[in-house]
């Protein structure tokens, strides 16, 4: 019996094998040597464009480096999210010819001799002879940008492509993985200008490389001990000058880079899995402390912060209520803050989450409201008691006589509406009494207390807060 042996490309005992035998060896071995170059071949040129992809871009580096080519073009075609949308409405067909569409425009600005690589779904890579200089691009960068101002045009529909031209340096001995890495974060910092090309900028680098280690050791962080701490600024009731509750405020130790502000985490958490975990953290350690509280006789309010987001997760409610059953706290002491933005995405669940919060007995707080395009036909959407007013309204107040008719008007509105009005960022005297004087129902900031971790907490409220002590 014969066996093919594609290791040795031979029919076992050959000696003995026919003519017919002889030309079936010799068509196995034609087949497996194409197979072979088809293997070869396969990762090397992208399936959509035909273009050369990352891989062969890897190989080729060197020899380009040392072929006195000085600067790596990068152009991404649209940002993700944007790529997305176009996909989810129009089809995964649609989009490979959107990117096909893109690749083709980049051919068409390239001289004969220049290779094109595609180097992953959106973004494409040449090499280029000029140094990349930050003050002005050269004359084939602003080809790119212009050639790419226009829509790209597929089956009649005009995409506009939110192309973005990154430059990085190219030198001897450097990493092409390192290079091309460069050279797409300044594609993405280009996105932030009107420019449409940027270079690679080691700051501006060296901050995104610094939120994704944030990113990468917030999950340690929260399941560790020592790192995650919560501090209570007070609210104070405005006319009777005492302490009615406190806003739990995030605070973050890093053992690297030190104190990280929460302005800088919580966003870099807004849009991904881990807002779920870091609000989790919050509601379980505040309502501890609210336990605390209420053990010792002080029924303060305790207000938390909470994304839109945490509210699309299918069990977040029941985690709430299940953390009040846990610590025996009083649903009514409890405040969630939410942004006056939290319908601007799916509102039709956004409202149906707050009524069933409400419906428990939760108090709901619009968060930072004039902080944005404030909407008045927010305060009648959510079904929410409290309305606080922005720290950045309250800047200059003693001095800015539009400031102070716009926050009044908005204190007045919301009486109207049945609001309580909280205003955030009181860090003067003059601000305290101006916002007495208007009929403000709570307030809270440095003027009366910075934020303090619980234990000073507690003697502050011991030696003012459950006291009526008048700030005027």
């Amino acid at each position: 019996m014969y066996r093919f042996d594609p290791a040795a490309r031979r029919i076992a005992d050959p000696h003995n094998a026919t003519d017919d035998e002889t030309r079936l060896r010799e068509s196995l071995v034609r087949l497996a040597s194409a197979g072979e170059r088809a293997a070869a071949q396969l990762g090397r040129f992208d399936p959509i464009t035909g273009l050369p992809t990352r891989a062969q871009f890897m190989d080729d580096f060197a020899g380009a480096v040392d072929d006195g080519h000085r600067s790596l073009v990068l152009v991404t075609l649209a940002d993700g999210r944007h790529f997305n949308e176009l996909q989810r409405a129009l089809g995964h067909a649609y989009s490979e010819n959107f990117i096909r569409a893109g690749a083709e425009r980049l051919q068409s600005l390239l001289p004969p001799d220049t290779v094109l690589y595609h180097v992953s779904l959106l973004t494409f890579v040449l090499f280029g002879r000029e140094t990349a200089k930050p003050s002005a691009p050269t004359a084939l960068v602003e080809d790119i940008v212009r050639a790419f101002r226009p829509s790209i045009v597929c089956n009649n529909i005009p995409i506009d492509t939110r192309a973005g031209v990154g430059l990085a340096a190219m030198t001897p001995g450097a990493a092409p993985g390192e290079v091309l890495r460069a050279a797409l974060a300044a594609a993405q910092e280009s996105r932030k200008g009107f420019d449409g090309w940027a270079v690679y900028d080691r700051g501006s680098d060296a901050a995104q490389m610094r939120a994704f280690r944030l990113l990468s050791d917030l999950p340690g962080a929260l399941r560790g001990e020592g790192q995650f701490a919560l501090h209570f600024q007070p609210r104070i009731a405005m006319q009777e000058g005492v302490c009615t509750g406190a806003e739990a405020l995030v605070r973050w130790m890093h053992p690297e880079f030190g104190p990280v502000p929460p302005g800088e985490f919580v966003p870099l958490a807004e849009p991904t899995a881990l807002i779920g975990s870091l609000t989790r953290w919050v509601v379980t350690h505040g309502l501890r402390a609210a336990a605390h509280w209420q053990a010792n006789g002080h029924d303060l309010r305790l207000s938390i912060n909470v994304s839109p987001r945490n509210l699309e997760e299918p069990h977040f409610v029941d985690f709430l209520h299940a953390e009040l059953n846990r610590f025996d706290v009083d649903p009514a002491l409890l405040e969630l803050e939410f942004t006056e933005g939290a319908l601007a995405s799916n509102a039709g669940l956004m409202l149906e989450q707050m009524a069933r919060l409400r419906r428990l007995g939760f108090q709901i707080a619009i968060d930072d409201f004039g902080s944005g395009y404030s909407n008045m036909g927010t305060l009648g959407a959510l079904p929410a008691q409290v309305l606080k007013i922005d720290r950045s309204l309250l800047r200059s107040l003693e001095t800015d006589r539009r400031k102070q008719v716009l926050v009044r008007s908005i204190i007045q509105l919301a009486h109207a509406l049945d609001f309580e009005v909280v205003a955030e960022g009181i860090e003067t005297r003059e601000a305290f009494r101006l916002l007495c004087g208007w009929d403000c129902d709570a307030g809270q900031g440095y003027f009366m207390s910075k934020a303090l971790a619980l234990a000073d907490f507690d003697r502050w409220y011991e030696l003012r807060g459950s006291k009526q002590v008048f700030y005027d």
